[in-house]
Order: structure tokens, then sequence, then C-alpha cells
């Protein structure tokens, strides 16, 4: 009988440490961020996916508190600070925030001028589910995406008030903003117009591997787990 207690102890002693040593593993140590590295006063460097000390933000469009550089909000403080122009060429526009930020510059008289792949130049109220089914799965989904982010009350349909709070073609279109694409030639579009840049002032640049889309900066819209891909962002003075 003794030999019995003794065994059950022992298979009890045996499943706390288990069960200690699960805990253990579960708890991994917390990462040590580094401090920040000093910058060039005329050419600074962000990441989104920043882990330096103080490198945190709050995203605008999931709200979720993550560490990086707030890629979106860096370029929205450099057209706020535009005298005179803004000259823009991105491949893919889907930030409404940027957008409103350049239409608020418009309307204080500053010369705001944009150029787009022609694939994200169609307003959605002119493409139809037919034209969407009929593309790529990869260009059908961020169409999906971008109609899940914009309709606000989730009801599937896109009211007025919501394209204009967060549809960036229904935005830019309500100013005076020169908004053109790379078919303006006449051609269909090389397919090679990637360019990520800013030109304010015709005095600094902004040069960045994102788009000025939720993954590219922030993460998806879809997937609250998301970070957005690794992508950089310099500012040339």
């Amino acid at each position: 009988m003794e030999k019995f207690y003794q065994k059950g102890w022992q298979f009890v002693g045996l499943l706390l440490w288990i069960f200690w040593g699960l805990v253990a593993c579960d708890h991994s140590p917390e990462i040590q961020r580094s401090p920040p590295l000093p910058q060039d006063p005329l050419i600074k460097v962000y990441f989104n996916l920043n882990q330096a000390k103080g490198a945190d933000y709050s995203d605008p469009y999931r709200n979720i508190d993550r560490p990086g550089d707030n890629l979106e909000n860096i370029i929205i403080n450099s057209i706020n600070s535009a005298q005179s122009t803004i000259d823009i060429a991105v491949q893919e526009f889907r930030l409404p925030n940027i957008a409103k930020a350049l239409v608020k510059q418009a309307e204080k008289g500053i010369e705001v001028r944009i150029i787009l792949e022609n694939t994200y130049n169609r307003t959605l109220t002119n493409v139809s589910s037919q034209i969407i089914s009929n593309i790529e799965p990869r260009e059908r989904q961020r169409y999906e995406q971008y109609i899940n982010f914009i309709d606000l009350n989730n009801d599937q349909i896109l009211s007025k008030k919501e394209l204009e709070e967060r549809d960036i073609l229904t935005i830019l279109n309500k100013d005076n903003i020169s908004l053109i694409d790379d078919t303006e030639d006449g051609s269909k579009g090389t397919g090679l117009m990637h360019h990520k840049f800013i030109v304010i002032d015709k005095k600094f640049i902004i040069v960045s591997s994102a788009n000025f889309t939720l993954s590219g900066i922030h993460g998806d819209f879809n997937n609250e787990e998301t970070r957005g891909n690794a992508n950089n962002l310099l500012k040339i003075e």
C-alpha cells in the first residue's frame, strides 16, 4: 500500500513538473528594444516595422497600437508643410487620410498633381462585379478588401457618404486636383508604373518602397494580426 501511494505521489510530481514546464515555455522573454539610431538632418529614414524603442503608433484605421514608424503620418505631415506645390507619383493609392490632406492643401491654393498606375485609377462606381470577377485573383482580392474597408456599416452597399469618407478617388475628384495615370499619352500603360515618391515645393523629396495602401504601411484591413509589408521611407531635403 505504501509503495502504491509513493508511486502515486511520484506521478503527481511528474504532472506538476510537466505543467510548470509548459507554463514557462509559454511566457517567452520580453524583447529588448534598442534605442533609436541618430538621424541625418538632411536624409531621414523610417521603417514601418521599426523595433527601436519609442517607435510606436496607433493604426488609424484598425485602432491597433503597434511598434513601427507611422509612414502615413510622416507623409501627411510633409504634405501639410507644403507652401506652393505637391507632386506625387505612386502606383497604388488607397489611404483616405493622405487624400484628405491633399484636398485641404488644394483648397488653400497649393498646386497638387498626382499620377497613378491606370489599374488603380478606376472609380468603384465604374467597376462592375463582372469586371472584378475577371481580373486575376490577387487583384480581385485587393478590390474586395478595399470595398470592405469603405463599407463602414458592413451592409455590402457603398453609400455616397461612405465613398466620400474612404474612397480616395471620390475624395480627390471633389477638388481641383490634377489626377492622371500612365495612359495619359494615349497608350495602354507601360505595366512598369511602380513609382512611389513625392516632391514638395520642388525642395524636398519623399521616396518609399511602400504604396499608399493599408497592406503596404499598416497591415491588411481584414487581418488584425498583420503589420504591413516590410517597407521604408526616406525624406530627403
